[in-house]
């Protein structure tokens, strides 16, 4: 699957204020990739992956996909889906509504039809048994698989995911190694910030270490 550059960032960078935080960056991705982000706090790790999943706009720089330029914070492009530190899961809704949600209220999917196409997702995370429940019900390292079917569920070509295993018990982060793993199978290509380095070395196909800029 490599050599398709699915994503390039040239020359990219991001102030806040007067403050610096990622100045020229350069990096591409194939397609399957997994690319860990890693740096000490302060270092601009989830400014990055803000940017790169739109959440964030760059003062100035280019995002290119397969060639082309695009804009990461066009709301009309599902390339990049995003798995947050804390799961952002709606509590009011079952696992199954928190995942087809999306596809109904944005692709204006049928719930019937969402349902079907969320079916195979939860066989993939093994949450089949888990989709009538509620967050409240689910332990971390559940809700956190359930975050990534909803973000799989919007057909992303790049998954990014903000500290995945930080509230998460040791035996747990190897259950992520799986996931990430199992994903880059199908050519998911996924970004990932992380404390944790051994993990984050783990998983990699490439790292990028970042580290705050001096004044």
């Amino acid at each position: 699957m490599s050599g398709n550059k699915v994503l390039e960032l040239k020359n990219i960078s991001k102030s806040f204020g007067t403050r610096k935080i990622i100045d020229k960056l350069n990096l591409s991705l194939d397609q399957g990739d997994i690319l860990s982000i890693i740096g000490p706090s302060g270092a601009g790790k989830t400014t990055l992956l803000r940017l790169i999943a739109g959440l964030e706009s760059a003062d100035s720089g280019k995002f290119i996909h397969n060639g082309k330029e695009f804009d990461p914070t066009d709301r009309n492009n599902h390339l990049l889906g995003m798995v947050f530190q804390d799961y952002n899961l709606f509590p009011n809704l079952s696992v199954m509504d928190n995942i087809t949600l999306a596809p109904i209220m944005v692709n204006k999917m049928s719930k019937a039809d969402a349902e079907k196409v969320a079916e195979p997702v939860l066989k993939q995370l093994d949450l089949e048994k888990f989709k009538n429940l509620y967050p409240y019900q689910l332990s971390g390292g559940q809700k956190q698989r359930v975050a990534i079917a909803r973000a799989l569920q919007m057909k992303p070509e790049i998954l990014c995911y903000d500290e995945p295993t930080s509230a998460l018990d040791p035996e747990l982060v190897g259950k992520v190694k799986e996931i990430f793993l199992k994903l880059k199978q199908t050519g998911m290509t996924q970004v990932v910030i992380t404390h944790d380095h051994q993990f984050g070395k783990a998983v990699a196909d490439k790292i990028l270490k970042v580290e705050p800029i001096e004044k």
